[in-house]
């Protein structure tokens, strides 16, 4: 791997090309804005999901998934704050998998659908991994912004 030298420091240069990394953000980031607009055209079930109520704290977790979801989503296609947006989109997905394809307590014709959507999260959140270690690419905002190691 190559390294440079960036304000006295060494740092490994990213060896993706920027086309890659805003493939992967391109293929992630609908996931995130679909559920997010979802959430906004049924929000009082959202929020009676959440928490058992469409009032109160369920509207309050409701209108938090939501900002999360868009805000997020729009600013890892968008390339901006990027790794920031990954860590958050990580911590989301974390909890909601567990909260919403927990499997192992699914009645039993639920549990092949509920396996299958555990694992396609675990595999997003790895893929978000890589999106925080790596940061952006090349074709960003961040880039743009100089918030992106240089290539």
């Amino acid at each position: 791997m190559s390294s440079f030298v960036r304000n006295g420091e060494n740092s490994t240069m990213n060896p993706l090309p920027g086309w890659a990394l805003l493939l992967a953000r391109a293929c992630i980031a609908p996931l995130f804005l679909y559920s997010g607009v979802g959430k906004i055209l049924a929000f009082s079930t959202t929020a009676a999901r959440l928490y058992g109520g469409a009032d109160g704290f369920g509207r309050f977790l409701a209108a938090g998934a939501v900002a999360v979801e868009l805000g997020c989503g729009v600013a890892l296609l968008l390339g901006l704050f990027t790794r920031n947006a990954a860590i958050a989109l990580i911590a989301f997905t974390i909890a909601a998998t567990v909260m919403f394809h927990n499997f192992w307590a699914a009645p039993e014709p639920q549990v092949v659908v509920q396996t299958i959507n555990f694992l396609k999260n675990v595999g997003l959140v790895g893929a978000l991994a890589l999106i925080a270690a790596l940061g952006a690419g090349s074709i960003s905002v961040d880039a743009v912004l100089g918030k992106q190691a240089p290539r």
